[in-house]
Parts: C-alpha cells; sequence; structure tokens
C-alpha cells in the first residue's frame, strides 16, 4: 500500500498523539479507525454532540414505550393475578374444599400449562 503525507497543525498533531497513546493506536491506525468510523455512522464530524443528541433521544423513546407498556398491559396483568391470588387464597381457606379437590385441580391447571407450551 502506498503511504500520503498531509499537512495538519501542530497543536492538531499533539492532540493526534495524545489519541494514539490513549487507544494504544499508530497514527495509520487511528486515522484509519476515525475514516472507518464516519463511513459507518453516517455522522458529521463537524457536530460531535449530534451522536449523544439522538442517543438521548432514543433512550427517552424507549423509556416513554417501557412505561406506556406498564400502564397499559403490565398494571392490569398483576390487578389480575392479585384478585386471582385473593379469589384462590379464600378458595383454599373454605371449609368447602377439600385436599383432594385442590391436587387434582392443581394438576389438571399444571398438565393444561405443559400442554400450551408444546
Amino acid at each position: 500500500m502506498k503511504y500520503k503525507t498531509i499537512r495538519i497543525y501542530e497543536s492538531d498533531f499533539n492532540r493526534l498523539n495524545d489519541l494514539c497513546n490513549k487507544y494504544d493506536l499508530s497514527k495509520t491506525e487511528l486515522i484509519e479507525a476515525v475514516i472507518s468510523y464516519f463511513k459507518k455512522t453516517d455522522l458529521d464530524p463537524r457536530e460531535p454532540t449530534n451522536a449523544t443528541k439522538e442517543i438521548i433521544k432514543l433512550k427517552n423513546t424507549l423509556i416513554s414505550f417501557i412505561r406506556k407498556q406498564e400502564t397499559d398491559k403490565l398494571n392490569p396483568l398483576i390487578r389480575k393475578q392479585d384478585l386471582l391470588i385473593q379469589e384462590f387464597s379464600s378458595l383454599i381457606t373454605s371449609d368447602f374444599v377439600t385436599q383432594e379437590f385442590m391436587i387434582e385441580l392443581a394438576n389438571k391447571l399444571g398438565n393444561s400449562i405443559v400442554e400450551k407450551l408444546k
């Protein structure tokens, strides 16, 4: 491969050296990585805060989605589960239900769950 020379200001050269030391890369490796990064991400290197803003926006969207799912799906499901547990608990403690009936009911429930998972 043929190398080319580029001119940069001394202050930028020093910053380039700092980055090379920080990431343990040669100048050639660092420049190749920078070029690949900007090609892959399609970011404008003149606007370094662009990526940060997009990540924050995406994070906020994700949090909003999770909260909506919690309100619409999870909370009603938990309330229904709590009601079923209360009803089941009151049924178990009543004199009207025998231990054999509960064992039979648990077996049927277990079998139906296994069938649905197949």
